[in-house]
């Protein structure tokens, strides 16, 4: 899904979560989780090209052409990881501002880009050695919208 989709969903999540909260933290933690998890994008790019060019990343990521992919920042695995150390801390608020704004990144991305069912757990990426065409439905000509 692309920056400025993301975007649309969370600026106005997250002014809900500070409206509710009255905690700017969780307003600026929200929204720099709804939109800037894809930073991990940067990183797979780097790892295939040896440099970094923002127009070569949107083209690759769009045609779904990356060999591996390892997406270190989409991992649904972090939500129940989250709850468990909220759990220490009694800190239950910050781990549901987290579940949501996370998840108001991840829905979206699990759709919008043809992911299989397990393709954004961690655990299921390592199983398939990171192998792009086990984690994305990529038919020729690509379709992935990262």
């Amino acid at each position: 899904m692309k920056f400025e989709h993301h975007a649309a969903v969370s600026v106005p999540l997250s002014a809900g979560i500070w409206y509710y909260t009255g905690n700017l933290y969780y307003f600026l933690m929200a929204l720099f989780i709804g939109v800037f998890i894809d930073l991990d994008h940067i990183f797979d790019y780097i790892r295939e090209e040896g440099s970094f060019d923002l127009k070569g990343l949107f083209i690759k990521s769009y045609k779904g052409d990356f060999k591996k992919l390892y997406l270190f920042l989409h991992c649904y695995e972090f939500i129940p990881l989250v709850w468990a150390i909220s759990f220490f801390y009694g800190a239950f608020e910050f781990a549901a501002v987290f579940t949501i704004a996370y998840l108001a990144h991840m829905i979206p991305d699990q759709f919008a880009n043809n992911t299989r069912p397990l393709g954004y757990f961690l655990i299921y990426r390592i199983s398939v050695k990171f192998n792009n065409k086990k984690i994305f439905n990529t038919p020729k000509g690509g379709n992935h919208k990262f």
